[in-house]
């Protein structure tokens, strides 16, 4: 089975990842206060969010969680202090959904010497998120996504987008970041909408457009970490799992996949 190439291991240790399984971001759960569990639980890098980047999203966020979904309703004027108490030791990213270039250069200054890097969330579903031009809305606007990136890349060391597989325009929102540049790695979705599994088409394509990828969707053993692997993923998140309580396989797919795909790679 092939190892990870050695350029893509070094890039997420330059980043200071003690390995390449992170968590994924869940809006309502994935706060300041649970950073230091995930990194004891055995992350590589702590992902947080996700977080409204602007008063649109502000207020869709305090809409979607007035019809009972867990949501993060924080003002963004308070996000840099929100996230001035995260105390740990590996990487710390954070989600974030702008609808605006406006928006992230408002924000964007105040989070550069909090967190390590910005996640742009081009992934939310919510209805009242799209409605505002946050989330996917910006897989349908790939030049606004651009001049977000721009934005944020211009204040923050990493930048990553995070983009769901099974959308109509994935496949042209992948070429358009493959050359517009800015982009550090693509955080993907590979969702199979309907079914409790993952579709690696949509690794696939990232891969070979180019994009350094962390595979996410129902990651839950060491054969799903090859199988994102081997579809062109140097990383992978878990995210439901830890909603379940199932904290323990942060550190064992971490085992794993530092001595299958790093240390065999050396």
């Amino acid at each position: 089975m092939k190892s990870v190439c050695r350029p893509e291991a070094r890039f997420w240790r330059s980043l200071g990842c003690r390995s390449p399984v992170f968590n994924a971001p869940m809006a309502g759960f994935t706060g300041p206060e649970v950073a230091p569990r995930i990194e004891e639980a055995g992350a590589g890098m702590v992902i947080l969010g996700g977080y409204p980047g602007d008063r649109e999203a502000y207020e869709a966020s305090k809409r979607i969680a007035a019809r009972g979904r867990e949501e993060f309703v924080v003002p963004p004027e308070d996000l840099p202090s929100e996230l001035s108490s995260v105390d740990v030791r590996v990487p710390v990213l954070v989600n974030v959904r702008f609808t605006s270039p406006e928006g992230a250069e408002e924000l964007c200054p105040d989070l550069a010497d909090i967190v390590d890097g910005v996640e742009i969330n081009a992934h939310c579903r919510q209805r009242e998120m799209v409605e505002v031009g946050g989330g996917e809305a910006l897989m349908n606007e790939p030049e606004k996504l651009c001049e977000i990136i721009d934005v944020v890349a211009s204040h923050v060391g990493v930048v990553s987008v995070k983009l769901r597989g099974p959308h109509p325009s994935y496949e042209d929102v992948v070429s358009e970041l493959s050359t517009h540049g800015g982009v550090d790695f693509v955080h993907v979705d590979a969702m199979k909408p309907g079914e409790p599994t993952y579709d690696l088409r949509y690794v696939r394509l990232a891969r070979e457009a180019g994009l350094r990828v962390v595979g996410n969707n129902s990651v839950r053993t060491p054969e799903d970490v090859v199988a994102m692997f081997d579809a062109g993923a140097s990383a992978v998140s878990v995210g439901r799992p830890l909603l379940e309580g199932r904290w323990d396989l942060l550190g064992e797919l971490s085992e794993f996949a530092v001595g299958r795909f790093w240390k065999a790679g050396e």
